[in-house]
């Protein structure tokens, strides 16, 4: 009688694990906040665009991703907000992305890209005001 009562909180303890791990749903994103390290942000609060953004971030997310942080320097940053919250923000380098949730229960994941990937994203970090400490 007991051994089964083991095996469901266990399994139970496992299901919590797994929920935790979760990333942040991108489809209740109402804002997208771009910026390059160290310069000021440009906020997208129409809905084409911050469809278009969340679009291309969730074909990304999509491909294998590694649960690994990367230390990067001199980054570009996509914060995903839901009104005032935010829900997830990614890295980017031109060979890299990694997200970090700002739940700190959820893991950090990684995973590379090319010049072909999120196009978009990229034209409006080259519209938004270029990094001033990455020269």
């Amino acid at each position: 009688m007991i051994r089964p009562l083991c095996l469901f909180v266990a399994g139970l303890a496992g299901v919590a694990s797994a929920i935790a791990q979760e990333r942040p749903a991108l489809k209740d994103a109402t804002a997208v906040r771009l910026s390059n390290y160290g310069a000021p942000s440009k906020l997208f609060h129409a809905k084409a665009e911050v469809k278009a953004v969340v679009e291309e971030l969730e074909q990304l997310r999509g491909r294998k991703w590694r649960q690994a942080d990367l230390r990067m320097r001199c980054y570009s940053t996509v914060q995903v907000l839901h009104g005032e919250k935010l829900l997830t923000a990614f890295r980017l380098r031109p060979e890299y992305v990694v997200e970090r949730a700002q739940d700190k229960t959820v893991p950090t994941y990684s995973t590379q890209i090319t010049s072909d990937d999120l196009p978009l994203i990229r034209k409006l970090l080259a519209d938004a005001p270029p990094s001033k400490q990455c020269d």
